[in-house]
């Protein structure tokens, strides 16, 4: 035994060491396996590394070559020159030994190719100076150039009138002739054609303005000309006067008498008036009087109008600013009270110059709410009642009204707020099936509590010989026994007096309700329910003869006959619309039948 006891401790001992030889053969090959990684890696490196110095080191080795280029090109010449200096040295130093006369003749020949031959020292200056002086002789004639006005320059019959910036400042000055020649009697035309250049602008030349321009060019013409107030009405030249004031003065006196009821916010002229001072045909001056006269007049014009519903004579009178009595006398056979889409005659003032007015408004509207549909137990079904009614809701905004002379011709929405939001409109659609069978008498309760049973009769009313606390429905056992109303369960299960299986709900108002002797209870303690939700099934538990659901209606502990709180006449109702509908199915199947 202790042979073969030690035969398996060997054993078990070769099993352990193989295992152990495993796991270091796998470790092995895995440390192998990461040294080779890292190895690979690292060898990628180094070569990734040469190969970046070999081309920096080429690329050094291109600069240093590029240097040494432009450094011989820059020293060549004066290499030459000391090679040529060494050779004339040698000339000189010969000449000297022959003679004074050739010794003289070589000295002048090396000062002469030292200062003036090919390399000598003024040649090579001045190739080396030539390109800075160009530079700086360039850059000289920029910052002149720069500093210096440039304008165009008009010449107008013959004759250099002015200078201007633009181009575009000789057209509007043109078309500004153009306005001012208008007056000209037999369309007589004046030539304004001129000749445009670009000229360098000094102390002497005058810079002109377009209407200095439009001056000089009448100026220039032969038309007899003078000095006076332009008149402009949106850019219009409609004339001239010699004294604007007088103008200025009616036109401001007309808006101060114009005659407005309630706040104005703000009141001016529609149309922009301008007066330019400047040189005008004689032809074109207007006297005071007449041009006061002419820009405040006005003329009445006949139109039409389409009544809107709610309109009336005193409202369509004040739209158009007419006076009752005018607008009754074009309208002499308009009843006191005018339809919409009625038409009418009215009279529009259109004033030379209107006057436009801005008034403030407060305005209240009103906002329609919406209406939706949703499925209630608290309704039979086919029946539809409105649980929420619905309100509009209320906008209260500030609005800016623009009229012209008195006729209204926008309005601006300067401020809006929802004072009352709309209330949705609840539409109950029912859904409480739960009724007695055909042919059970009519209950005409209130219809605070639904008939608590799908189904059923009344086998035994309220009171009685036998005081009987509630009604009992009869109905087959396991027939669904639903909520009468919303509540709270508050017992459910087992009662030993009696009841048998009995649901008692809480409906929170004082009233609470006991369906009793069920054989199946559905509800719980504390749970919230629903009008019409299953809270149990028709049984016989307890003290009962046969299956029924006893039915209590309790207000503050005292119980009250359930017949007071029951209306059955819409199950009624609804057999009879029932029973309609089949019997027109069945007319229409024998007309069918007979066809």
């Amino acid at each position: 035994m202790a042979q073969e006891r030690h035969g398996e401790d060997v054993s078990e001992m070769g099993l352990f060491q193989r295992i152990g030889k495993s796991f270091t053969d796998l470790f092995a090959r895995f440390g192998l396996c990461t040294v080779k990684v890292l190895v690979t890696v690292l060898m990628a490196v180094i070569t990734g590394v040469k190969l970046v110095l070999n081309e920096l080191l080429s690329l050094a080795v291109d600069i240093l070559r590029g240097l040494r280029w432009i450094f011989r090109g820059f020293t060549e010449s004066i290499r030459n020159r000391i090679k040529l200096n060494k050779e004339l040295q040698k000339e000189t130093r010969k000449a000297k030994k022959l003679g004074r006369k050739e010794y003289t003749a070589s000295v002048a020949k090396f000062a002469g190719s030292f200062l003036f031959g090919e390399d000598g020292m003024l040649y090579t200056a001045f190739n080396y100076l030539l390109p800075v002086l160009s530079v700086a002789f360039l850059i000289g004639i920029v910052r002149i150039g720069s500093s210096k006005e440039y304008g165009i320059a008009v010449e107008f019959n013959g004759k250099e009138i002015g200078i201007i910036s633009a181009e575009s400042d000789f057209e509007e000055a043109e078309r500004e002739v153009q306005q001012r020649i208008s007056y000209l009697e037999d369309d007589k035309a004046i030539d304004l054609s001129a000749n445009l250049s670009l000229k360098m602008v000094s102390d002497s030349d005058r810079l002109l303005t377009k209407d200095q321009l439009a001056n000089e060019m009448l100026a220039a013409s032969d038309e007899e000309l003078t000095e006076a107030y332009g008149i402009y009405i949106d850019g219009k030249f409609i004339g001239a006067v010699k004294d604007k004031e007088a103008v200025q003065d009616a036109l401001t006196d007309r808006l101060i008498d114009f005659h407005v009821d309630g706040v104005v916010k703000d009141i001016s002229y529609k149309n922009k008036i301008e007066y330019t001072k400047g040189i005008y045909l004689a032809s074109s001056v207007k006297d005071q009087q007449e041009t006061i006269k002419m820009l405040t007049s006005s003329t009445e014009k006949k139109g039409v109008y389409v009544a809107q519903s709610g309109d009336t004579a005193v409202t369509i009178a004040q739209k158009y600013n007419m006076d009752l009595d005018r607008f009754e006398e074009l309208n002499p056979k308009l009843g006191k009270k005018i339809k919409g889409g009625q038409v009418v005659n009215v009279v529009e003032t259109e004033s030379y110059l209107p006057i436009q007015y801005v008034k403030e408004y407060e305005t209240l509207s009103f906002l329609d709410y919406e209406t939706v549909e949703m499925e209630t137990s608290s309704l039979n079904v086919g029946m539809r009642a409105i649980l929420v009614k619905g309100e509009m809701g209320e906008r209260r905004s500030n609005i800016e009204v623009t009229y012209v002379d008195g006729i209204e011709r926008s309005r601006k929405t300067v401020k809006s707020v929802v004072t009352k939001q709309p209330v949705v409109e609840q539409v109950g659609i029912g859904t409480y099936a739960a009724r007695p069978d055909p042919g059970v008498e009519v209950l005409t309760g209130s219809g605070e509590f639904s008939w608590p049973v799908d189904g059923g009769w009344i086998s035994d009313h309220f009171g009685g010989e036998r005081n009987h606390k509630g009604m009992d429905i009869a109905a087959p056992g396991g027939t669904d026994i639903y909520a009468s109303a919303d509540g709270v369960v508050v017992a459910a299960g087992w009662n030993p007096g009696g009841y048998g299986y009995f649901v008692q709900i809480d409906h929170l108002n004082g009233y609470q309700t006991v369906y009793a002797h069920m054989s199946v209870v559905h509800a719980i303690v504390d749970q919230p329910v629903k009008r019409g939700q299953l809270i149990g099934e028709v049984g016989t538990t307890g003290h009962s003869t046969g299956n029924h659901c006893h039915f209590e209606v309790r207000y503050n502990n005292v119980c009250h006959d359930p017949a007071f709180y029951l209306n059955t006449m819409e199950s009624y109702y609804l057999d009879s619309l029932e029973e309609a509908e089949k019997n027109g199915s069945d007319d229409d199947k024998s007309e069918d039948d007979d066809e």
